[in-house]
């Protein structure tokens, strides 16, 4: 029963379109915001380093004590709560997630968080997703940027954070808003957009879900988007994730046309393809944590797994994927990642994580980009920002 229990938390995904305009009431609260006290996206760095012989060290990075440009995070399935759409309770679960996919991220950025009306396990398992289940979860989220861009933005560079139901309306929120707007476009450092079907037209950076904005194609370009989606061979042809006809994407998309995006950031940070692998050593408290690899009895908040995996986008069968290899030996002994939801989930429980150190390195050089360019386009305007 408990099995069952955590697969019908990631099947809320599963088949949903985000489409249609929002007409429920907007609401949400901050989970994480500059000031905002017992911050989950504010827990401490300090990491042991593990590698493949055994041996151990211990880094402890620094979190900027100015941050130079902002984070905006929406946060996956996790709400096990009763109805169609949780409430705005602190959840255990909703702390547990943003300290593991945001915290990291908190070193350059300052962290904005909401906590929304997400789609919960209760609708999927009493047939309650319907378009207005899903507005209402957006509209929370929707909310909540609308009052970050009027009231704390003030012109500030934007890297956007999502997965999975987060990224569903992430991308949504692009594609409404800074798709269609070339100051707002001007402001945006990166969207980090993982396991949520991104598509675009085949073999093309840009032009399918975003018009204006493409897939990442370098370290130092901003204004673009990091998505893929992590199996450990190639996606199933009724997978979730990495096919057009999985989650999270619009449906009647002609496959000889568009494919889902695939960026790998370990090709982007110049580790060719090596994955950096940073985990939270705290017990998950949600639904799924025990389907998580048991990454505790460290004394530190974080273990990272250097030369563990390495990852490649892949094509095949009409699937776009994240290929994701152990390049260990069979000596190493450090805890290796699965894909405990099964072969149609692949690595989706912890991909934000397999690459965490790589989608770190890439948005601190996007930071450093966007900084120099708008520094540039100051002094070419005359002093005043555009």
């Amino acid at each position: 029963m408990k099995r069952l229990a955590i697969l019908a938390l990631v099947l809320i995904t599963g088949g949903l379109v985000f489409a249609g305009s929002a007409t429920a009431e907007e609401n949400f609260k901050w989970l994480c915001k500059p000031g905002k006290a017992a911050n989950p996206c504010q827990i401490p760095l300090d990491t042991t380093v593990v590698n493949a012989d055994g041996s151990e060290s211990t880094v402890t990075p620094k979190r900027a004590t100015k941050p130079p440009v902002d984070c905006f995070y929406v946060y996956p399935t996790v709400s096990s709560q009763a109805g169609p759409n949780a409430d705005l309770s602190e959840d255990p679960e909703i702390d547990g997630i943003a300290e593991q996919q945001a915290a990291q991220f908190s070193r350059n950025c300052r962290m904005f968080a909401p906590i929304y009306p997400q789609f919960t396990v209760g609708a999927i398992l009493s047939g309650q997703i319907t378009d207005e289940v899903v507005d209402i979860a957006y509209a929370g989220v929707k909310a909540a940027w609308n009052e970050y861009l009027q009231k704390y933005n003030r012109g500030r560079g934007i890297v956007l954070i999502g997965h999975s139901q987060g990224t569903g309306h992430l991308s949504r929120l692009i594609a409404e808003t800074a798709d269609r707007n070339p100051k707002l476009r001007k402001r945006l450092v990166s969207g980090v957009l993982i396991g949520g079907n991104v598509y675009v037209p085949k073999g093309k950076r840009v032009g399918g879900q975003f018009k204006k904005i493409p897939a990442c194609a370098r370290a130092k370009e901003v204004g673009c988007v990091i998505a893929s989606s992590g199996f450990l061979s190639e996606p199933p042809a009724d997978a979730n994730f990495g096919r057009l006809g999985g989650a999270l994407v619009t449906p009647g998309l002609d496959p000889d046309k568009y494919e889902v995006m695939c960026v790998n950031p370990a090709d982007l940070d110049g580790s060719k393809g090596v994955l950096k692998p940073l985990y939270n050593t705290e017990p998950f408290p949600g639904i799924y944590g025990p389907l998580l690899p048991e990454f505790t009895g460290f004394a530190t908040q974080w273990v990272s797994y250097p030369k563990l995996y390495k990852a490649s986008c892949q094509r095949a069968g009409g699937a776009h994927w994240l290929q994701v290899n152990d390049i260990s030996t069979s000596q190493d002994q450090r805890v290796r990642i699965g894909e405990p939801l099964g072969r149609t989930w692949g690595t989706h429980l912890t991909e934000v994580n397999d690459s965490y150190g790589n989608l770190l390195s890439v948005v601190k050089t996007q930071t450093a980009s966007y900084l120099k360019k708008t520094r540039v386009a100051k002094k070419k305007s005359g002093g005043k920002a555009k």
